[in-house]
């Protein structure tokens, strides 16, 4: 049976919405599409085509992970596939804010070079383990981390 750790939106404008990872998978933490009139580009599975940079931040991020010996405390299941994006109604989260990744042993999230940055627990963050209870703060948005 698959493991799956869900985020729930304790303040923000999508306070009570819970987002469920499972293991294996990583989801990108965006802003919604604030212009009507514009198109956005989908993959099949209904998440967006990151732009070249925050692809190039993804690809490092990812390549980090299939390393050995890089850090040794991170998990090394290779979360490669991309779950659906979690679309987050708050304006000062930026349009590929982070991602999150849900590995065997550990849950992690990396900062994609928002604009305003990715805190956990109140302290900024690039790439960083996270634990059940652990509330990652992106805009106005938290989200508490809690085992699904």
């Amino acid at each position: 049976m698959a493991r799956f750790v869900d985020l729930v939106a304790v303040e923000g404008p999508d306070r009570g919405m819970r987002y469920s990872i499972e293991e294996g998978t990583y989801r990108v933490l965006a802003r919604a599409q604030d212009d009507s009139t514009s198109t956005m580009q989908m993959t099949w599975d209904g998440a967006r085509i990151l732009d070249s940079e925050a692809q190039a931040r993804a690809d490092e991020v990812l390549g980090d992970r299939g390393r050995t010996g890089v850090t040794p405390h991170r998990a090394r299941t290779g979360s490669r596939k991309r779950g659906p994006d979690i679309v987050l109604k708050d304006g000062s989260v930026s349009r590929t804010h982070a991602l999150v990744f849900v590995d065997r042993d550990v849950v992690s999230v990396a900062d994609l070079m928002s604009t305003n940055g990715t805190r956990v627990n109140g302290d900024t963050v690039r790439d960083v383990d996270l634990r059940e209870g652990d509330v990652v703060h992106l805009g106005k948005t938290k989200l508490r981390v809690e085992a699904g």
